[in-house]
C-alpha cells in the first residue's frame, strides 16, 4: 500500500528536491508535479508508484545507512496458518488493508500469500464463494526474503523492489515485518 498522494510535498520537501528535480527524475512534467502536490490532479498508479519510488531513493540516498531494519519495521506481523481458510486470509488482507501476508505453521515461515494470487482467480472465473471453502495451502507461494534487524535501509530498498514484503528475525524468531508502505513512512 502506498501513502496518500497528500505526502508527496512533505517527501520531496525531505529529499531536497524542487518540483522541476522531482519532474526530471520521475519523467513527468513540473507542471504536472505542482498539480498533484495542490489536490488539482488524480494521478494513475503508475504515476504515483515512480513518484514515490524516486523519492524513497533520494531519501535513502541522504539518510544513507543510519536507519536499519528494526527502526522501519512493524512489529506486530498478522499472519495464517497453511490450514487456514482462504476466506480468513481475505478478511485479514481487507480488515488491514494488505495486499499480503506471511504463512507459519508452528512458527516456521512456510509461504506467503497475496492478495494478486486471490484476484487472479478470481479473473478466471471463481466465485469468492468458491474461494472461502479453499485453503491457504492452495494458494501459497514462496515465502518473503528474511533479513536480519540490523540490515541497512539501503539493502532494504533494494529486496522491496524485487519482494512484496520482508519478514525480519532475530535469533532464528520473527521480530517484525517490512513493506513498501512501512519503508516509505520512515522517510
Amino acid at each position: 500500500m502506498l501513502p496518500s498522494v497528500q505526502e508527496i510535498k512533505n517527501l520531496r520537501k525531505k529529499a531536497e528536491l524542487t518540483q522541476k528535480e522531482l519532474a526530471e527524475l520521475t519523467g513527468l512534467s513540473q507542471s504536472y508535479i505542482a498539480r498533484l502536490e495542490s489536490g488539482d490532479l488524480n494521478p494513475t498508479y503508475d504515476n504515483i508508484k515512480k513518484i514515490f519510488n524516486v523519492l524513497e531513493n533520494e531519501i535513502s540516498k541522504k539518510e544513507g545507512s543510519m536507519l536499519k531494519a528494526s527502526d522501519i519495521m512493524s512489529k506486530n506481523v498478522i499472519f495464517v496458518n497453511s490450514s487456514d481458510t482462504l476466506e480468513k486470509a481475505m478478511k485479514l488482507l481487507l480488515d488491514y488493508g494488505f495486499s499480503q501476508l506471511p504463512v507459519i505453521d508452528n512458527g516456521i515461515i512456510v509461504g506467503s500469500i497475496t492478495d494478486n494470487k486471490i484476484g487472479q482467480n478470481i479473473a478466471n472465473g471463481k466465485t469468492t464463494k468458491d474461494l472461502k471453502k479453499l485453503f491457504v495451502s492452495e494458494f501459497m507461494e514462496e515465502p518473503f526474503p528474511q533479513i536480519s534487524e540490523n540490515t541497512p535501509i539501503r539493502v532494504i530498498s533494494y529486496l522491496l523492489k524485487q519482494y512484496q514484503a520482508l519478514l525480519v528475525t532475530n535469533k532464528g524468531k520473527i521480530s517484525g515485518i517490512i513493506t513498501k508502505s512501512d519503508l516509505l513512512k520512515s522517510l
